[in-house]
């Protein structure tokens, strides 16, 4: 078994053109069509500056693709929109997306059992049942309602004013006690920060509790590659321009000059890197000093997709690990088909199971995992688990930056004369690429207009 399955998406037309000496000048080229690419190009043009966007791949969006694998569509790694982020409520059309939410709280196994951890104030029925399961003490339940009231109190500027701690030392510090962060906090948070010790910055957990409270985790109906696209289409014709793995960079007399191999050299006034971190850093190495731009720690994750006659779970929930990492490698667990019903072919359903903290190099480390997880997953689910078909196991080593701070808006970095965006300078995040990548946008136009516009 492979490490990954992928097969060819809905792309943008690959095309061939390039600018060259005595082409017309393009204002910016954008290196990299993720979420940050696309977002800086869409500010940049609504700027009134002319953009080309080059990208390695067959198709835009980065890390959030979809490939379709025998009628399913898999997510490459398990991936949410929260429903709430201001910068993804300000850029993307959710009802052209059909968003489809999973249920508030989670499905926890632990001790044998599942137990349901309802949102009272939004599953009220669910919620009455929960305050009698002993799975957590009544003190960390009220303790939950505080910790509700608090966050959604704070304005971003009290959030950022908060001093800085770990996760783990501020839930310990607020009096909960280690029930429920081993059983909930813990394997709820893991999911989203990809490292299970809750060494992740607090001010980023109180930012995104709050979102949780407000609105919802959801996945466009067919699949989170429909974000980029819906980007991408709202660009003009011809501005992002796939199969175009860019060479070098080099400044020139008129800016930038991008070779993209077959694909042209392209020249511009401006140059917005927007790749993955390790494609900057092998771009823009032969620009730096020495010992600039050291390396940052990145969180891993590997997600497997199985298909299924019958669904494990009757809701939309995500399943959590309440036993720890002793129990297995399964930290979550989602049955993407009762969320959107489109993620599977009629009759089947669409699992997918999610390992924190390892990414296998090899196919038979990969072989290794999945044994383990089947083996998980059969003690929480009994037999049916030996009849589901694996699809696909798609390890990350850089799924996330690791957010050990988390600070109010800063300049867009520049690395030698570059400007930079993506979720590695912001917040680990959609909503931290979408930002950057405005924010590049906003450092490119005003430049432009102090060297008097287009060059």
């Amino acid at each position: 078994m492979g490490k990954e399955r992928i097969l060819e998406p809905v792309a943008i037309a690959k095309t061939k053109s390039a600018s060259s000496p005595s082409a017309p000048e393009i204002d910016v080229v954008v290196i990299g069509a993720g979420l940050a690419g696309l977002a800086c190009a869409r500010e940049l043009i609504g700027g009134g500056l002319r953009v080309r966007v080059l990208e390695a791949a067959d198709a835009p969006g980065g890390r959030v693709r979809t490939d379709v694998v025998d009628g399913f569509r898999l997510d490459r790694g398990f991936q949410v929109l929260l429903t709430e982020y201001p910068e993804a409520r300000r850029v993307l059309n959710y009802d052209a997306l059909a968003l489809k939410n999973f249920v508030p709280g989670a499905l926890v196994r632990q001790a044998g059992r599942f137990h349901r951890f309802a949102d009272p104030f939004r599953e009220m029925g669910k919620a009455v049942a929960f305050a009698f399961d002993p799975i957590v003490p009544i003190g960390d339940k009220l303790r939950v309602a505080k910790l509700r009231r608090e966050c959604l109190g704070l304005t971003e500027e009290q959030l950022f004013a908060l001093p800085e701690e770990t996760t783990r030392d501020f839930l310990r510090r607020s009096g909960f006690t280690p029930a429920i962060v081993e059983r909930f906090f813990e394997p709820f948070f893991s999911g989203i920060f990809l490292e299970r010790n809750l060494t992740t910055s607090a001010r980023w957990f109180r930012w995104l509790f709050r979102l949780f409270a407000t609105g919802f985790a959801a996945v466009p109906e067919l699949g989170m590659e429909q974000i980029p696209q819906q980007m991408a289409s709202g660009l003009p014709a011809g501005t992002v321009q796939c199969a175009a793995a860019v060479k070098s960079v080099q400044k020139s007399s008129r800016g930038w000059r991008v070779d993209a191999g077959e694909s042209g050299t392209f020249y511009a006034a401006q140059l917005v890197m927007a790749a993955r971190e390790q494609d900057a850093k092998r771009l823009l190495s032969p620009l730096r000093k020495p010992g600039a731009a050291p390396g940052r720690a990145w969180n891993r994750t590997t997600t497997f997709y199985y298909a299924a006659d019958v669904s494990p779970v009757d809701e939309a929930a995500i399943v959590l690990n309440g036993d720890g990492a002793s129990a297995g490698p399964v930290n979550h667990l989602a049955v993407m088909s009762m969320v959107s019903p489109a993620y599977a072919p009629p009759g089947s359903h669409l699992i997918c199971a999610n390992v924190v903290g390892q990414a296998p190099e090899s196919d038979a480390a990969m072989e290794t995992l999945e044994t383990e997880i089947r083996s998980q997953l059969k003690r929480w689910f009994g037999d049916q688990v030996s009849r589901w078909a694996v699809l696909a196991g798609y390890p990350i080593a850089q799924a996330v930056p690791m957010q050990s701070t988390f600070a109010p808006s800063r300049p867009t970095p520049v690395d030698s004369g570059v400007l930079l965006c993506g979720d590695y300078v912001g917040s680990a995040s959609i909503q931290g690429a979408l930002l950057s990548g405005a924010k590049a946008a906003t450092s490119a136009i005003a430049k432009a207009s102090r060297d008097g516009g287009r060059s």
